[in-house]
Parts: C-alpha cells; structure tokens; sequence
C-alpha cells in the first residue's frame, strides 16, 4: 500500500467529467467494487435525465491521482432542496435522492479504487467530504463489505456517522453450473425448481434476448407488462414515472448491443407474458426489473420463479457466477438464493442552522401527522 495520500482532484462540471471518462473507464474495470451504477455511463446518464431537477446544487465528484493515474472515483453531488437559501444542503451519492416516485434506486454504490489503494483512497474520501460544505450527508445502499464503512473511523465526524440496513440483497450463486446450483438448494426448493423447468418445457415456453434490432420493442413490453400488473393492483407503476423510463429506455439502446443489459423475454403461444431486464458486470447478473403475467396453473404454476429459472439457467452457461435479485425479499427471491448481502446507508447531520431548521420540520411534520391521526375518525 502506497505510504503516500493520493492527489486529489474535486470535479464540480461536466466538461471536467467528460474529459476523464477513459480513466474512468479504466478504473472501472480494474476496481473490485465496480457494480452497475458506478458505471460512467449510467451516472452521467442520470446526471443528463435527473440533475436539472435535482442537482441544482451542483457536482461533488472526488477523483484521486497517482500522477496522471486514476486510483480512486466517489461520485457525488449536493442537494439543495426546494428550500432556497435555507434549504438543507444534502451531499449524496449520484443516482440518489430522488422523488419516491422516479428513483431509480441503485444498489451498491461505493468508491471505485485500485485494489491496492484501499485506505488510501478512503482516507483521502473522507477527509474531502469533511471539507465540503454541507448540512447533511446520506450515502445510500452501500454493500455491507464496502471499504469506506469499513475504514470510516479516518472520517473526522465518525462519531455522527449513523449506520441504518437498507435490507438484503438475495443472491443465487451459479457458479459452478446450473446443475449444480440447482443441487445446493432444499431439497423441497430443488424439486419445484425442476418440476418449474419441465412444466415451462413441455407447455413450450420461448425465450428470446434482446439484440440491438429489437431492443425498443422488447423494452415497450417490459413496460406494458409491468405496468399492467401494477395498474390491475391500482398503483401507477414505476414505468409511469416519465424520467425513470426514458433514463432506463436509453440504457436499454446503449448496453444491449454489447449484453451490458438483458432484456429476456418469454412467450407462450405467441403471447408475451413475462420480460426480466437486468444488467452485467463481470460476471455477475443484477435482475434490475421485470413484467410478469400470470398463465394457466395448468401451464405453469409460477411464471415468474419458471421465467427467472430460465433465465438463470442460461446465463451460467454464459459463465455468469452470481445472479442478484437486488433488494428486496420477497418469497421467490429468499427461496432461490443460495447468500445474501446485506445494503446499508451512512448518515450524517452537522451542527449547521440549516440542519437544525431541518430537523425542527420534520419533528413539526411528525407531530402533526400523530394528530390528524388522532382526531381523524375511525
């Protein structure tokens, strides 16, 4: 380890950014916590879709250098708020903060860094985020094994720093083959799996992936299906989000020609009844969204756990060692994973009059929530 602090290099605008995307690029590849959304492309991407309405503080990117080496990357801006002049400024991640509504909720962000520069790197992070002006810092869904958390005593205000899970991500190790996959799990599990398999089998079920000629209408029925089921269940859906879909409508053109993004669709009878979308990083899956439509039990029992057995089934033969469901556990996913990681978010609050502005309008707005619901009837 280099005994030495890496230069550091704070990027506030995007001509600055654009210009050290091939280094960007190269630590990418070279970084043990690289994952989708650290990706140049996604970010700045999001940076183009999102910032307008939620970067109005502008960009807080660290870079750290050896020489005119790229060694460490944590992508970050402000968040100004709505609330003008005293509004709270929020450092985050980029690909965060936004409306409930339109997040696009990214996993696994971190600081890019060569693996030999581990501490430095988070030494040096830390210490430029500690001289940022800010009144809160929220880093989102960092994985639980992330090097800023695990040096975070070199961060000045360590003692503030709160540590919250943002819940697990299961994960389906397929390393060692899909045969052997399947064997690796409960004997009840196994056997549906199977039973899952032959049924989609026999009822004929067609599984296509996307190439660059049909990505477009793939993803229209990403869309359609997925927006149906949440539409039926009288919830907008995500893709209702305009943001959100053109955001992830652009990935779709930009990395499924090089299988940087799957689109797998599943058709029975012609019928496209399920579409999983989903991103590639080395060799490990993200299962990022999907649409999925009920059949006929008479056809298969659950066409979602049937669709993303097939997928699975196809990817490791790809030589993909890892397919994450991402967060979120649901029944499906808890009984197909073989581990599971655990996302955390890192938290701040300084002792600024915005802060505590802050902070009194949440406890005023929680106040008043536990009285209307007190004298509300019933």
């Amino acid at each position: 380890m280099p005994a030495s602090a890496p230069t550091l290099r704070v990027i506030g605008d995007v001509v600055a950014w654009d210009a050290i995307r091939a280094d960007w690029d190269a630590l990418y590849q070279a970084s043990p916590t690289a994952s989708t959304p650290l990706d140049f492309t996604w970010l700045r991407h999001w940076w183009n879709v999102y910032g307008p309405e939620y970067g109005r503080g502008g960009l807080r990117i660290i870079t750290l250098w050896r020489g005119a080496r790229l060694v460490g990357v944590l992508p970050l801006y402000l968040d100004v708020g709505r609330g003008g002049r005293f509004g709270v400024r929020c450092l985050r991640f980029l690909s965060t903060g936004e409306a409930e509504f339109e997040e696009v909720c990214a996993d696994y962000l971190d600081l890019l860094l060569l693996p030999d520069e581990g501490m430095a790197c988070v030494q040096a992070a830390w210490q430029a985020i500690d001289a940022m002006a800010w009144d809160t810092l929220e880093l989102l869904d960092l994985s639980e094994h992330s090097a800023l958390l695990r040096w975070r005593h070199t961060f000045a205000g360590h003692a503030r720093l709160h540590l919250v899970s943002r819940g697990a991500c299961p994960i389906a190790r397929l390393g060692d083959g899909f045969d052997a996959y399947l064997a690796s799990l409960s004997s009840k599990t196994r056997m549906h799996a199977r039973q899952y398999l032959r049924d989609a089998e026999r009822a004929g079920i067609t599984v296509e992936l996307a190439d660059a000629a049909v990505a477009d209408a793939y993803f229209d029925d990403l869309v359609r299906v997925h927006q149906a089921r949440w539409v039926a269940a009288g919830e907008p859906g995500c893709f209702s989000a305009p943001r959100f879909t053109e955001f992830h409508r652009d990935l779709v053109r930009q990395w499924v020609p090089g299988g940087r993004a799957v689109l797998a669709r599943f058709s029975h009878q012609g019928a496209v009844f399920a579409v999983l979308y989903g991103f590639v990083t080395a060799r490990k899956f993200d299962l990022y969204q999907f649409g999925v439509a009920p059949l006929d039990s008479g056809v298969l029992r659950s066409s979602g756990t049937a669709a993303n057995l097939l997928l699975m089934r196809h990817l490791a033969q790809r030589g993909i060692g890892h397919y994450d469901f991402l967060r979120g556990v649901s029944s499906y996913k808890k009984s197909l994973a073989t581990e599971q990681r655990q996302l955390l978010c890192a938290s701040c609050r300084r002792h600024t009059p915005r802060a505590l502005l802050d902070r009194m309008r949440q406890l005023a707005a929680r106040v008043l929530r536990r009285f209307v619901k007190l004298v509300t009837p019933g």
